[in-house]
């Protein structure tokens, strides 16, 4: 009779000890994958691997506007670059500090299907291209209308910067100055995506 409780306490153990092993595992496993999603590292991808296709999100509107020099910018000509729209101003802090990133990555990423545009809000014209002349700014700049400020607003803070997808639809919102990598990484990212 003794024998037949141990027996059936024994097997009792052995089924509880095989539940909490399962548990460990499958426990092992969900906690590996949610840290990989949640450790803010993007994944290590080599230069000839694409992504895939990414979610479509809100559809970039559309604009026609004029350069400094008088040529028209439509958005929609644009269709298969990546694009940086930037809303700025000259007397904008934050904004002057970003300028030199944006003619850089522009310099660096053209060639390869990336368009800047910056969409200046001060009044006076002249002082934008004076401005764009002592910064060598090597990318459009563009005299806003009221529909791109409807559009793409309320535009409260300055700068606010759009990333466009190649297939024309909005990436990323930024309020207030970002540093240079911060959008490089997304220009990269969105380069590789077919």
């Amino acid at each position: 009779m003794k024998t037949k409780k141990y027996l059936l306490y024994s097997l009792y153990g052995i089924v509880i000890i095989g539940i909490v092993l399962v548990i460990y595992f499958l426990k092992g496993v969900f906690f590996v994958e949610k840290e990989a999603t949640f450790n803010n590292k993007p994944p290590v991808i080599t230069p000839e691997e694409k992504l895939p296709p990414m979610p479509r999100g809100k559809p970039a509107p559309n604009f026609s506007l004029k350069t400094l020099d008088g040529k028209i910018i439509r958005l929609s000509t644009l269709k298969g670059k990546v694009i940086i729209i930037d809303f700025w101003a000259t007397w904008c802090p934050p904004c002057r500090e970003e300028i030199p990133h944006f003619i850089n990555l522009y310099e660096k990423y053209k060639d390869e299907g990336f368009q800047m545009l910056g969409v200046f809000l001060d009044d006076n014209i002249n002082s934008v291209r004076e401005f764009a002349k002592n910064y060598n700014i090597n990318y459009p700049l563009l005299i806003p209308d009221e529909k791109i400020l409807k559009d793409y607003g309320p535009i409260i803070y300055i700068p606010t910067t759009f990333i466009i997808s190649k297939e024309g639809y909005i990436y990323k919102k930024y309020v207030g100055y970002k540093g240079e990598s911060i959008f490089e990484d997304n220009i990269k990212t969105l380069l590789r995506r077919d």
